[in-house]
């Protein structure tokens, strides 16, 4: 099984096009770029600092291949299996074959890697025609292949490695007993960076979980924000209408008092400050006996002229 297909500049070491053949679950889309960047990394090392003849890296039960191709100035590297580098050997020079095709498309290559989704076809095509099965995925084994990319780091002080401890372990304590998923998105962010340097292969793959998890809250209660921001207008407007004639204070707000305090309560995970106005809003909302016609009549008008836009509402 070929995972990957990377091309490399030979004289600059910049990437110019990738190709992944692997069927990722999309719940996992977020987890496994993450994970995939770890690799990027690593194999842009193996380019910068490798030979050019080919060459092969286990990382497990897979294995990075690395072939140059003067002619049209590339470094293509290969990861698969372990198991199919006799395969892969083969393919090679088909592969190449192919990509010489495009010899002035690299050649005069302006770091616009669009114009390489061109490769997109033929390489699928050529790939499944030499390739079985097409249906694994690296996140079957990642902690294999992290410690066999890390293996190749350098190895920290005793110090430094402590001292990473101790500043992870306070960071996910943070993280734990954190409310704001903002603050706890780039807090779980750098637990992954961390957890690379440590390289500590559960945690890392842990808060990659927790990355993912966490953009997918932001994006949710962003969605529930907006949901509350049209709730509480609908809901003023509905009381007002049902007034009549009678005096204000004689309108129904429960509704609106519910979709406000909602909409502070979704807002406070977002924001450390700002959301407070929102839920005394409500609170005086709930309580209008205690109002005079003028209060009452403010906080409907704040209400009313409240933006719909949510993002209004983070900055």
């Amino acid at each position: 099984m070929i995972y990957t297909i990377f091309l490399y500049q030979s004289h600059t070491g910049l990437l110019i096009y990738d190709k992944s053949f692997q069927e990722i679950n999309a719940g996992k889309m977020e987890m496994f770029n993450s994970f995939f960047s770890t690799i990027k990394s690593y194999v842009s090392e193996l380019v910068l600092d490798g030979s050019k003849e080919l060459k092969n890296v286990e990382l497990g039960e897979f294995m990075v291949s690395i072939t140059s191709l003067s002619k049209v100035k590339v470094d293509m590297v290969i990861i698969a299996d372990k198991e199919d580098a006799k395969a892969i050997n083969k393919l090679i020079p088909k592969l190449i074959k192919l990509l010489q095709k495009y010899e002035q498309q690299f050649l005069s290559w302006d770091g616009n890697s669009e114009e390489f989704k061109i490769l997109d076809h033929p390489l699928t095509e050529l790939i499944s025609a030499n390739v079985k099965d097409m249906k694994k995925t690296l996140l079957k084994n990642p902690e294999q292949i992290l410690k066999s990319i890390w293996a190749h780091k350098k190895k920290l002080t005793e110090e430094e490695f402590e001292n990473l401890v101790q500043e992870r372990d306070l960071l996910i304590y943070n993280i734990e007993n954190a409310v704001n998923i903002p603050s706890k998105l780039a807090m779980s962010q750098t637990a992954v960076k961390l957890s690379e340097k440590l390289q500590d292969e559960s945690t890392f793959l842990k808060y990659q979980g927790e990355v993912s998890r966490f953009k997918n809250e932001l994006k949710d209660t962003k969605f529930k924000l907006n949901y509350y921001l049209n709730k509480i207008k609908t809901s003023v407007n509905q009381a007002i209408d049902n007034l009549d004639h009678n005096p204000i204070h004689l309108g129904d707000f429960k509704n609106s008092y519910l979709n406000l305090y909602s909409f502070s309560t979704k807002l406070k995970l977002l924001m450390e400050k700002g959301w407070e106005i929102y839920r005394e809003l409500a609170s005086k909302l709930i309580d209008k006996d205690s109002l005079t016609d003028h209060e009452l009549s403010e906080i409907i008008q704040t209400l009313l002229n409240m933006s719909t836009n949510v993002e209004d509402y983070l900055n």
